[in-house]
């Protein structure tokens, strides 16, 4: 036999049980279960403070895109928060800034970067965003526009070959009103807060507010103004024979604030209308307000309206800008019928402070504190 058939006691291999190993060996498995029972546990938990106990149903995620009826009648299908955001007109680039999502603007029209010096110093980052359209508004540079991977392209409404163009690049289009009178302008910001998402539409809420307030204001104080004392106004678009009457927010504001628009009132309809010298003599308006200041220098230089009251009693006013100008299609427009009603009608509104009124406008929905020579260069502006 071998020799392992002779060994002792004391010479058995190390793997022979011993009297002690059976508790040792019990004690070991104890010791495993318990830790699989706590790493099971643990798991367990982790488990459902994240995602609730697994018998529990989870509540569907958010759909990514939903859809909605623009300014133009289209059911456009946008997404429930757009992050790369392109606009083809100025002023709607500052309601997007107002409502809280200029940092999800990709493209913005030419003017945007070439103009409006103030929109740029309070917020400077304007100036990095990329030209998609040109200064019409209506050109596109259409590799410029892919380039930028917008999920959303907000146009101007009555522009169908325009839409058209984007929409076959399978780019979303929806399109906001040119805002004719101050509830489409309140209608608009309403539908860009909603299609932006987020806190805009508290934002519009607040700014819906402030416009109501302001031609709740103005009526009063304006209660049972009799036509005679309503003075006459001319206002200057694109230079000084080229203005706006029925039909347009020009002429909604010239009512609000107590004055006849003296286009209205001898037969002009729309926007960009132009206008002979001799009509302009012929209506003889008290006031006119210049939509650019170059406007109004000309007007002065001009023999030619040396005879119209408003030149003989310098009531040439260049109409206040600021991030946008106030008189024509964008969220400053709030700003223009306390303005000109204060203009027109000073004593109905001595107690009112446009300066305050500006500084309040801009730390409101600008988040931004204006200084003193800030608000002298919105109310008189030298530069386009």
């Amino acid at each position: 036999m071998g020799t392992t058939e002779h060994m002792s006691a004391t010479d058995l291999p190390a793997t022979h049980p011993s009297p002690r190993r059976p508790f040792a060996a019990l004690l070991a498995a104890l010791i495993a279960a318990l830790i699989a029972l706590v790493t099971l546990t643990a798991c367990g938990s982790d488990s459902a403070g994240s995602s609730g106990a697994a018998a529990k149903p989870t509540a569907s995620a958010a759909p990514t895109t939903h859809e909605v009826v623009d300014m133009g009648g289209r059911h456009v299908t946008v997404p429930t928060h757009p992050e790369r955001i392109v606009t083809n007109y100025p002023a709607v680039t500052q309601i997007i800034f107002m409502l809280g999502g200029i940092e999800r603007v990709a493209g913005v029209p030419l003017s945007n970067l070439t103009t409006l010096p103030l929109f740029k110093k309070i917020y400077p980052p304007l100036a990095q965003k990329k030209a998609v359209f040109g200064a019409d508004t209506t050109t596109v540079n259409t590799e410029t526009l892919l380039a930028q991977k917008p999920d959303l392209v907000v146009l101007t409404s009555g522009n169908a070959a325009l839409v058209k163009k984007i929409t076959d690049l399978g780019v979303p289009v929806v399109q906001i009103a040119s805002f004719p009178n101050y509830k489409k302008l309140n209608d608009g910001v309403t539908f860009l807060a909603d299609v932006l998402g987020g806190d805009a539409p508290k934002r519009a809420q607040q700014y819906v507010e402030y416009v109501d307030g302001n031609v709740a204001q103005i009526n009063k104080g304006l209660a049972g103004l009799p036509a005679t004392d309503r003075p006459k106004l001319y206002y200057t678009a694109n230079n000084p024979l080229n203005t706006e009457g029925g039909g347009s927010i020009i002429d909604n504001w010239s009512t609000l604030a107590g004055g006849t628009n003296v286009a209205t009132a001898n037969g002009v309809q729309g926007t960009m209308k132009d206008v002979s010298v001799e009509s302009i003599v012929q209506w003889d308006p008290e006031y006119v307000f210049c939509r650019d200041a170059s406007s109004c220098t000309k007007i002065q230089a001009d023999p030619r309206w040396s005879s119209v009251a408003a030149v003989r009693d310098k009531h040439l006013i260049v109409n206040p800008r600021g991030v946008f100008v106030w008189a024509a299609r964008s969220a400053e427009e709030a700003l223009q019928p306390i303005f000109v009603a204060k203009t027109l009608h000073p004593a109905q509104f001595a107690d009112v402070s446009i300066e305050q009124e500006i500084k309040d406008f801009y730390k409101t929905f600008y988040s931004y504190d204006l200084t003193d020579a800030e608000v002298t260069g919105i109310l008189h502006p030298t530069t386009p």
